[in-house]
């Protein structure tokens, strides 16, 4: 037995999955990107899950977003053994579903969601909509995140997005 599967007996969950976010231009992470992948990184480093995976398409500036979220979680100590690359999402609906192929194809069924806390709440709802047992985990707010007006603004987006979200979930289908 390899010692993925054997940690993942003792561990918490099947898989950390981190949501994307903006890659800039020349191929930077945005600092949220960076903020979530490192955490997802150190959450698999402290032994809650065995995998990362990580999700997010091309956005505006290449490469994809898993894509440089991979090597940001290499840097922070991960071997490419433990990491799983969903590239193909454009956003967190596309990436529930995704993840949620990915997952099946290898028997997992338990995943630490993470993302900014404004995040959590549509994120958690659509992968228990697609039949998984999710829990989340936020990073830390560091100075040089977002401020007070860009994580209201932020706030209410989700606000916003939550019902319309329920709303393509249900018309879409495809629940388990």
């Amino acid at each position: 037995m390899n010692e993925a599967a054997k940690s993942s007996k003792t561990a918490a969950f099947d898989v950390v999955i981190v949501l994307g976010a903006a890659v800039w231009a020349g191929g930077k992470p945005s600092p949220t990107l960076l903020r979530r992948t490192r955490h997802g990184a150190a959450l698999v480093l402290a032994g809650v899950a065995p995998v990362l995976m990580v999700t997010g398409g091309l956005g505006v500036h290449p490469p994809a977003e898993a894509l440089v979220m991979r090597d940001i979680a290499v840097a922070e100590g991960l071997g490419d053994d433990a990491i799983v690359i969903e590239d193909t999402a454009s956003d967190t609906v596309a990436s529930g579903r995704t993840c949620r192929a990915l997952m099946r194809s290898r028997g997992w069924s338990r995943a630490l969601i993470v993302t900014d806390d404004f995040h959590l709440p549509r994120s958690l709802m659509i992968f228990r909509w697609l039949g998984f047992a999710v829990k989340g985990s936020a990073p830390a707010v560091s100075a040089d995140g977002p401020g007070w007006l860009n994580r209201a603004y932020y706030w209410l987006r989700e606000l916003v997005a939550l019902p319309w979200t329920a709303l393509r979930l249900l018309i879409g289908g495809q629940r388990n």
